[in-house]
């Protein structure tokens, strides 16, 4: 299964960005944002940006989604 999870941006370096993944760093591509800048979040698929998604819209998603998360774990005790 694939989510489109919001990644934030956390540095740029380039053609490639350094990206948080609700709990994980790692680096993606970035070539077809050159303007990218840290703060913004986007989509990513396979290693590659996709398109940014307003701050606002990335963090209501990243809270509902450890919302639901919790709710999960706590119906399942």
């Amino acid at each position: 299964m694939c989510r489109a999870v919001p990644h934030k941006v956390l540095e740029v370096a380039g053609d490639r960005a350094r990206v948080l993944e609700i709990d994980r760093e790692h680096w993606v591509r970035v070539a077809a944002m050159p303007d990218l800048k840290p703060g913004e979040y986007v989509v990513v698929f396979a290693g590659q940006a996709l398109e940014r998604i307003p701050n606002d819209e990335a963090e209501d998603f990243l809270r509902f989604n450890a919302e639901m998360e919790k709710m999960l774990e706590d119906a399942s005790q």
